[in-house]
């Protein structure tokens, strides 16, 4: 009979110990699906910073060359003077016409 007993415990406590080691393997295998998720939302979002950060650098660019053109070239300057803000030479005659049919 003891000897039963004894191999009794053993089984139960070898049962409480998968059951145990069971546990903590669905815990921490959450835990790290968990943090993988947030490591691919992390990833995602710096991709879309990233592209964001390339076309504001595209456009500041463009900006950058705009505002040379305007400072180094005065033709295009008149240019734009007379397109964006309607000025003309005194001696000129300006003819406005609407879009309206």
């Amino acid at each position: 009979m003891p000897r039963n007993s004894a191999q009794r415990k053993e089984r139960v406590l070898l049962i409480m110990l998968l059951g145990m080691l069971g546990v903590l393997v669905v815990f921490f295998g959450g835990l790290l699906l968990k943090t993988h998720r947030e490591f691919e939302n992390f990833k995602a979002r710096q991709v879309r910073i990233e592209s964001k950060l390339i076309q504001a650098r595209k456009e500041f660019e463009q900006k950058e060359a705009y505002l040379s053109r305007l400072l180094e070239d005065p033709e295009f300057l008149e240019r734009v003077v007379r397109e964006r803000l309607g000025y003309s030479r005194p001696d000129e005659l300006l003819f406005r016409f609407s879009e309206d049919p």
